[in-house]
């Protein structure tokens, strides 16, 4: 069983911005498939659900620079720290492109920040998700709400963050799942390369 944490800030006005990238994209997978499962497990900054075969999710109920108190309370509940598999919004990547490393630095990302202090490693695999280019200040740009062409390349994300999930579900190796989807044709398609206008379906 895979846990997916997909990183974020709660609440209603922190929903639709770009740091929460990680949390919306399951949440419209989820939207997609009619999935509204009730919780499994509650923990103090967190709540555990039951998605399909193969697939959970951890949802921290902190902000996002805490969100590694759930992720310990889980291990402490007996969640392996090595079937966790972190989704957030990534500045490096292209908006509508999606990266995954088994390890590596949190590369100033205050939610991996947060995971890796509080599980006391760095070798959390995570799915990285593109919200560039970024503009500075970088605060106010993460914490933005996104555009009407933003939307339209976050349309053409669903169908290749659907197919990363059906990998990830399927497979007890996440080496070969790296190599499948890490090729940019995986991810990138002609609406995620050049912007569209009008909001996708959300």
């Amino acid at each position: 069983m895979w846990t997916l944490v997909p990183l974020g800030n709660p609440g209603p006005d922190y929903q639709d911005t770009r740091h929460n990238l990680g949390r919306l994209m399951l949440q419209r997978w989820m939207a997609d498939r009619d999935l509204a499962p009730a919780p499994s497990r509650r923990f103090a900054s967190g709540t555990l659900y039951p998605l399909t075969e193969g697939l959970q999710a951890l949802v921290p109920a902190t902000y996002m620079n805490l969100s590694g108190e759930a992720c310990a309370q889980a291990e402490a509940a007996g969640l392996y720290p090595r079937k966790l598999i972190l989704l957030y919004d990534d500045k490096d990547l292209p908006l509508g492109t999606g990266r995954f490393r088994l390890n590596g630095s949190h590369g100033g990302h205050n939610g991996l920040r947060s995971v890796f202090d509080c599980l006391g490693t760095s070798e959390i695999a995570r799915l990285r998700l593109g919200i560039g280019p970024f503009e500075r200040p970088l605060v106010d740009f993460v914490l933005g709400h996104w555009t009407d062409p933003e939307w339209a390349r976050l349309d053409a994300l669903d169908a290749p963050f659907a197919r990363f999930l059906e990998h990830l579900a399927a497979t007890e190796d996440l080496g070969t799942l790296a190599d499948r989807v890490n090729p940019a044709g995986f991810w990138e398609t002609p609406e995620a390369r050049g912007p569209e206008s009008g909001r996708g379906g959300v």
